[in-house]
């Protein structure tokens, strides 16, 4: 209570404070004119009493502050009129402080930007209950080098039934199907998923119940609708649940409409359904729910409470383990589990490499800092007899301090908020610039957490900057410069200026070079032979559902693709049900007779299902053999065509036309053997893979259950401009199949390049800001340097050294800087060079032509950034610097 008296006593001071002043002052006033008084009785002239009767009551100031301090805040009001004489000061030279405003603009604002970024992929919980329960479980081959796979549906059936550490285990594939009795056919994305997701999640629809465990059983079509197709499609139907609709041929019951902000999996924005794993169970043993060698689930639990990760981990090894004893014909490759929590599964290398673009623009804000406390420095050498006067009229050096403190406060508090406007039209770029490589990315944004963020980086870079030439003003000699007229030794803070710009080349070095490894990477990536030419190529796709097409889907598409072939300008066309470029793949065992295996352990390799002058269509070369043609169907002899690495991998680069092989796959019945007809050359499936996977193709026309192709056309014209005419096409033959996902081939590479273009681009920019700035600071370096040594240099050319010498003398000093800050530079980025390493292709992370380009380019920059400062030097006139000395 003592204690809260006081601080009341203190506010109310506070407020009475301009009365309690007056009130002083005239007390003062009357103690010294009793003095002054007495010593005029003394004998003493009227000025000579005043002088002694001021000399004796003491410093007036001080003992004002003192006062305030006893009766009110102090601290408050000195900061108030720190703040306003600071704010008087940044006026006084508008043109250095914009200088430094927009240098610390530019860096807290590309902080902001890519925090924004992080706060929204990485920092924020999944939008679930209990977000740090959930984990997702893959299949695992436990002595092999193959990464993590997908599960099959017995496996994961095994998986819910014999696990004990999760409360709830869901799989959920991906599923596209087609809404038709609405006004117009669409398309919609979607997810099959068990029944109990809802559970998992810890989420309510907004209409219905959801589904319930007899949801997963053979014949059952029951569907939940996102929000947005409620409203859109639906009108928000309050009475939606129950009804039922047309999914590709299908009658599906709707049994919820889910609530606006809910997505699933995080990473599908655009799902607008999700079903129930029934539809794809037939209730015959060759259904998908009954093949252990269909791996296409993704796996997804909540932990029981109390069990941690690494339990739940062993666990699902040891049924995996078991179910790999049990089912050996299918399970050897799959002979373990891997437990990790949903969001580290969901990022995968992204958080490493936002990490990494994070670190870099905090370098560039460290260099940003670096440039305006070398300002500050040049300001306190002009300040520097204001400084002893301030202490000659009793400030001690924490006053100073502090002042000098404050007006960098208000610096980078300036800094911060033209920072966050900067964030405000940068972000919304930079997110154009990532598209969807980022998972999570679209939910970025400039929000509180985000401007609090901003705020924090502003005051610590208004402390970092601010504290050593705060300091270093204070501490030095400060009467020196009250009896020589302002002059005083500025070697410490040369030094530390110095300092400074090898630090700040160092960073520029390590910045420089991590962007000069991505760019040659992605300029690797970006000339890279694919295996078939990508310029004039138009792909797009369209369903065709097995309620229509089950029987004669071959003779739909053999239609089809003779119709579009006859199109104008239309050169080749062919579909593909696993087309190059589009992130899936499919790869399936197969029997080799010249090397037989146990069932459990044969060979695979990827597969794809073509038609007929697919090859041409997309330009791949034929090298031996034949194409597929219409006459090969399900009731001729069954072939298929290898790639070139595939006929190397498996044959030893034998002639392998009229071998035989029988791969794992039918199209409504057992496999069987089909011999290769043609050889071709191999094809780069993924935009960044390094390596030609082996793969081999089946023809479409003997598979007429599977289902679907993309469509691929070469043209000489525009490929965009085929798209009215296909689209025409596809719907004169069926109205209810809407064509989607239009794009150009090397539109889809873009896409896929998307993550290392981003990367790229974002930390050549940051290494480019920074090699500015650091060139910028070593400029002002070097000419506070020259004006500094004005006097030095004036006598070195009054005793007769050469201009050229003076020239030469200033740039071996900026030489000597760059070149310390070079070799700390190269070491740290030699060091660190192991982060990227994951993110490079074509090129190690110490490329030595990299970094020696990299150091040409600081160097030669570093250099013209001393040639003005230099010549500056070169003409200074001998008598005018020792006059003005």
């Amino acid at each position: 209570m003592r204690r809260l008296r006081v601080l009341w006593a203190r506010v109310l001071g506070q407020v009475s404070q301009g009365r309690e002043d007056a009130a002083l002052d005239e007390e003062i006033h009357e103690h010294i004119a009793l003095l002054t008084e007495r010593y005029r009785e003394q004998g003493m002239s009227a000025q000579d009493a005043a002088r002694a009767a001021r000399r004796q009551f003491g410093n007036v100031t001080l003992l004002k502050e003192r006062q305030r301090g006893q009766r009110g805040m102090l601290l408050v009001g000195e900061l108030w009129r720190d703040v306003c004489f600071g704010m008087r000061m940044l006026a006084k030279k508008p043109g250095l402080h914009a200088a430094m405003v927009l240098t610390l603009a530019l860096g807290i604002g590309a902080n902001t930007t890519v925090f924004s970024i992080v706060d929204a992929v990485l920092l924020r919980p999944l939008p679930y209950a209990h977000p740090e329960q959930l984990m997702e479980v893959r299949s695992r081959q436990m002595a092999g080098a193959m990464p993590d796979g997908a599960v099959c549906y017995p496996d994961f059936f095994d998986w819910r039934a014999q696990s004990q550490s999760f409360e709830e285990l869901v799989s959920y594939h991906g599923e596209s199907l087609t809404l038709t009795g609405v006004e117009r056919p669409q398309h919609l994305d979607g997810e099959v998923v068990s029944w109990n997701l809802l559970p998992l999640a810890g989420v309510k629809p907004e209409q219905g119940l959801g589904f319930r465990p007899e949801d997963e059983e053979a014949g059952s079509r029951v569907v939940m609708i996102s929000h947005m197709l409620w409203v859109s499609q639906f009108g928000s139907d309050p009475r939606i649940v129950g009804r039922r609709i047309q999914l590709s041929g299908e009658a599906y019951r709707i049994v919820g409409v889910m609530p606006t902000t809910f997505r699933f999996p995080v990473d599908a924005p655009q799902n607008t359904f999700w079903t129930t794993l029934a539809v794809d169970n037939d209730g015959t043993p060759k259904a998908n729910t009954a093949n252990r060698g269909n791996h296409e689930l993704a796996v997804i639990g909540r932990l029981k409470p109390g069990v941690a990760s690494a339990q739940a981990d062993a666990e699902m090894k040891a049924i995996a383990g078991r179910l790999a004893q049990k089912y050996p014909d299918t399970n050897t490759e799959n002979n373990s589990a891997h437990v990790l929590s949903e969001l580290t599964a969901l990022l995968g290398d992204t958080r490493t490499l936002l990490m990494v673009i994070l670190g870099a623009v905090g370098l560039v804000l460290l260099i940003a800092c670096g440039n305006v406390g070398n300002l500050l420095l040049v300001r306190s050498r002009e300040r520097t007899r204001e400084m002893a006067m301030r202490s000659a009229l009793g400030a001690n050096r924490s006053r100073l301090v502090r002042q000098l403190l404050v007006e960098s406060l208000l610096l980078s508090a300036l800094g911060g908020l033209a920072g966050c406007a900067l964030a405000f039209a940068a972000t919304p770029v930079v997110l154009r610039l990532i598209g969807d490589s980022v998972p999570r990315v679209a939910d970025a944004g400039v929000n509180l957490p985000v401007l609090a963020f901003a705020l924090a980086v502003s005051l610590a870079s208004g402390f970092v900057f601010g504290l050593v030439p705060a300091i270093t003003s204070a501490q030095g000699d400060l009467l020196s410069p009250l009896k020589n007229g302002g002059r005083g030794e500025t070697d410490g803070r040369r030094g530390l200026g110095s300092v400074v710009i090898v630090g700040q080349v160092a960073l520029g070095i390590v910045l420089t070079a991590g962007a000069a490894l991505l760019a040659t990477s992605y300029a690797h990536l970006a000339r890279s032979d694919e295996g078939f030419k990508t310029d004039h190529l138009l792909t797009f796709m369209f369903e065709t559902p097995d309620s229509r097409y089950s029987s004669t889907r071959p003779e739909f598409y053999r239609q089809y693709f003779e119709k579009l072939r006859a199109l104008p300008g239309v050169k080749a066309a062919a579909g593909s049900v696993i087309l190059p470029m589009t992130d899936n793949s499919v790869h399936i065992s197969f029997e080799n007779p010249e090397h037989p295996l146990p069932k459990g352990q044969l060979e695979s390799a990827r597969m794809d299902l073509v038609s007929p002058e697919y090859f041409r269509a997309m330009d791949i070369p034929l090298l031996a053999g034949r194409d597929f043609s219409d006459a090969d169907t399900e009731n001729s002899p069954q072939v298929m065509i290898v790639s070139r690495g595939f006929a190397e991998k498996f044959f030893h680069g034998k002639n392998v036309i009229g071998k035989k092989l029988k791969p794992g796959v039918g199209n409504d019945g057992p496999p069987v053997w089909r011999e290769i007809v043609g050889v071709v050359g191999d094809v780069r499936h993924g935009a960044m893979s390094q390596d030609l996977d082996p793969v081999y193709y089946l023809t479409a026309g003997q598979f007429s259950k599977w289902c679907c192709m993309y469509s691929v056309v070469r043209t000489g014209l525009e490929p965009l401009s085929l798209e009215p005419d296909v689209r025409r096409l596809v719907a004169s033959m069926d109205g209810n199949i809407p064509v989607t996902d239009v794009r150009t081939m090397r539109d889809r590479i873009g896409l896929q390049l998307a993550q290392p273009r981003f990367a790229m681009v974002l930390l050549s920019a940051f290494a480019g800001l920074a090699l500015v700035l650091t060139l910028v600071g070593l400029y002002g370096v070097m000419a506070y340097s020259v004006a500094a040594r004005k006097r030095e240099i004036g006598v070195r050319l009054a005793l007769g050294a050469p201009r050229q010498m003076v020239f030469r003398m200033v740039l071996h000093q900026a030489a000597m800087l760059v070149a310390v800050g070079m070799g700390l530079g190269i070491a740290a980025a030699l060091a660190s060079g192991s982060i990227l390493q994951a993110y490079l292709y074509g090129t190690g992370a110490r490329n030595p032509i990299v970094l020696a380009g990299v150091c040409g380019l600081v160097a030669a920059t570093g250099l013209m950034a001393a040639y003005l400062p230099a010549r500056r030097a070169m003409q200074v006139d001998p008598a005018l610097a020792l006059r003005y000395e």
